[in-house]
Parts: C-alpha cells; sequence; structure tokens
C-alpha cells in the first residue's frame, strides 16, 4: 500500500514538473513600470528596438500611437533566444497590444487580454486635499483622481471636507500573466461631506459609466454630461496657469479627458449656431438652447458629418467626437457654458450622468 501511494506521489511530482517547464516559457515575463516621460518609442527603445524596428511597428497603425499611458501602469517583457515579445496596456481604456520582435521580423497587433481582477479596499481620513490624503495610501494618481471625479458635482467648496473626515472605497486591481499591471475602476466610495456621508457607485454602460446614486437622479439640472465616461482633467478656473502659453488666463469651463475618438454628445436639445475650425480651440461646435444659453464644444478630433447651421439636435446626440486639436496637451473635450452672456462652471448646470443613461438609472432606483 505504502509502495502504491509512493508511485502516486512520484508521478504528480513529474507532472507537475513537466508541466511547470512546459509553461514556463509561456509564462516568462517580467513586469516593468512605466516611468516619467515614458511612451511608446520610449519603451521601444528601452527594449532594443532600433530605428526602423519601431518604425514598423508605428506603421501598423492600430492604435497604438493614442496609446495613453501612466506611471502606474506596468508593461510586460518576454525574452527568449531571438524573441522579445512586449505586451502593452493601455491605462484608461481596455486596449492592449502585443508586439513581436522575431528573427528580426517585427509583429504588433491589439489584444484582448485574460485579467485575473481582484477588488481592493482603501479606507483613510481626510487630512489636507482629497488627493494628499488618499496618494500615501496608494500610490496612483489615477486611482486617487478616480476618487475626485466621483464627488466633483458634490464637492461644493474645500470648506466641506473637514478635517478628519472620514473615506473609503474599493478599486479593481488587474493582474495578467499573473503579474500586476495597473487599477482598473473604483467601484465604491463613502466620504463624509459636511458632517453627511455620501456613498457612491459606479454604475457600467455599454458605452462607459458613471458614479452614481439615489440622490443624483433627483437633481433639477437642466443639462446632461456631454460624454459617457466622465473623467475630469480641469475645473473651471478663473486665474489659471496655462499649460501651453504658461500665463496666467481663465479656464472657463471643464475638461473631460477621454481618448480620441470617444462620442461627444448634445448636453441639451438646442441648434446649431457656429462651428468650423480656429487657433485655439481647434474644431469646435457651439449649440444654442432655450432662454438664449449657449454650450460649446472644443478640441474635436471629427465633427458629425450632418452638423450644419441651424439644425436642431436632441439631447444625447452624438455631435463630434473626442480629440486634441487646437491648443491642447492630451485628448479632452472642453465643454463651456454661457448663461446671459457670462461664461459660468458647468458642474453646477450637468447632470453627472449622460441622457442615455437616464433611464437605467432611473429602474435602478424604482428596484432599489
Amino acid at each position: 500500500m505504502n509502495q502504491y501511494l509512493a508511485r502516486i506521489v512520484c508521478t504528480f511530482i513529474l507532472v507537475l514538473t513537466y508541466y511547470q517547464s512546459v509553461h514556463a516559457g509561456a509564462n516568462n515575463f517580467t513586469a516593468k513600470q512605466i516611468r516619467s516621460g515614458d511612451n511608446l518609442l520610449n519603451i521601444l527603445r528601452q527594449q532594443g528596438f532600433s530605428t526602423r524596428e519601431r518604425e514598423k511597428v508605428l506603421a501598423s497603425d492600430l492604435g497604438l500611437r493614442r496609446l495613453f499611458l501612466t506611471l502606474d501602469t506596468r508593461y510586460l517583457v518576454r525574452r527568449d533566444k531571438n524573441e522579445v515579445e512586449l505586451r502593452v496596456f493601455d491605462s484608461q481604456t481596455s486596449d492592449a497590444f502585443r508586439i513581436l520582435k522575431k528573427n528580426g521580423a517585427i509583429q504588433a497587433a491589439p489584444y484582448k487580454p485574460q485579467f485575473r481582477t481582484t477588488v481592493l479596499r482603501i479606507d483613510g481620513k481626510v487630512h489636507g486635499s482629497i488627493l494628499g490624503s488618499i496618494l500615501p495610501k496608494i500610490n496612483s494618481n489615477w486611482v486617487a483622481t478616480r476618487f475626485t471625479d466621483a464627488y466633483v458635482f458634490d464637492i461644493k467648496s474645500a470648506k466641506e471636507l473637514r478635517r478628519g473626515a472620514p473615506f473609503w472605497f474599493t478599486v479593481e486591481k488587474k493582474y495578467e500573466n499573473g503579474l500586476f499591471v495597473k487599477y482598473g475602476e473604483i467601484l465604491q466610495t463613502s466620504l463624509e461631506i459636511d458632517g453627511d456621508i455620501v456613498r457612491k457607485k459606479f454604475v457600467r454602460s455599454k458605452d462607459g459609466g458613471v458614479f452614481f446614486n439615489d440622490q443624483d437622479l433627483q437633481e433639477k439640472r437642466a443639462f446632461y454630461s456631454p460624454v459617457n465616461y466622465i473623467k475630469i482633467a480641469s475645473t473651471f478656473q478663473p486665474n489659471r496657469l496655462h499649460p501651453i502659453t504658461r500665463k496666467r488666463v481663465p479656464h472657463l469651463g471643464v475638461d473631460f479627458e477621454l481618448p480620441i475618438g470617444d462620442p461627444v454628445l448634445a448636453a441639451r436639445k438646442g441648434q446649431v449656431v457656429r462651428y468650423g475650425n480656429n487657433h485655439a480651440a481647434g474644431n469646435f461646435i457651439v449649440l444654442r438652447h432655450s432662454n438664449g444659453i449657449e454650450s460649446s464644444y472644443n478640441h474635436l478630433y471629427k465633427i458629425d458629418r450632418r452638423i450644419r447651421e441651424g439644425l436642431m439636435v436632441n439631447a444625447g446626440d452624438k455631435i463630434a467626437e473626442v480629440g486634441c486639436t487646437g491648443y491642447c496637451t492630451r485628448a479632452h473635450l472642453h465643454f463651456a457654458l454661457k448663461i446671459k452672456g457670462r461664461m459660468v462652471d458647468p458642474l453646477k448646470y450637468i447632470k453627472p450622468y449622460p441622457q442615455n443613461m437616464h433611464q437605467l438609472l432611473a429602474s435602478q432606483v424604482a428596484s432599489n
């Protein structure tokens, strides 16, 4: 009997050893941290790709030119004799790319990673700014700014965040080949604002998702979000240092940071009064709504072909695509509102979700 058990154990060890040896080559990846100033060209250069080989990768034109990287994202590298394989992950989207150099030949193609996702919970208290309170807990600007995105419509002034106010959130961690590569979405949040606990959850939609609670549906704001995914890059600031001119000029709108090509939606029913291109705004559209209110959409990649002066559009209609034209350092939509001839903070007038999510969110509230 003991000999029989010994044979089973030996057989198991042999099978396990064979399995590990077979799969060692396939999983022999190392994770490399994105460093300050890194882009795809820098990464390829660091991994031994020549100028000609780097040009071949970019010539594939598979979305690699629009790859968005942040410092808390990692890429994977595998080396095996005459092979170098890179797996690169977009920080903002689910896009991923496999780049292979084998015997001098170059292959580059998008692929769907088989992420293993875990959920991490972070607890803390406010000491100073929200960002400064979160970063010591989790060293990720992406996560810290996503948390602020959840409350950008709720916090009216810094005075509402009292010292010691508790917060917590849960966030996805994504692994490929057993290695951590990036943080995903924040799923749930809680923050004490002016003495009240405000909780939000991330509600996904076909084209994006928003942070939401039941109270948001009751907000009587006249405009919807002009994008399907709310990621704030810059808010309304009357005295902002311009990132390009380095001069103090007002930032009279809100910037939604999104990948090039994401849809831009009409925030309310209105009429096209101007559209075109200029040096600062790039490709732009201006809509006029009831009571003479105007909404502006700047730095567009493409303007919808049906747009013309006098055209009436409904809330939620796609009118353009996010881009980086005009004065722009990174793809985003600059959205502005003019009421009675004066530029106003759009976040005070728009709902924290697009028109096409209204029914989904209303049904969730009803079911609750």
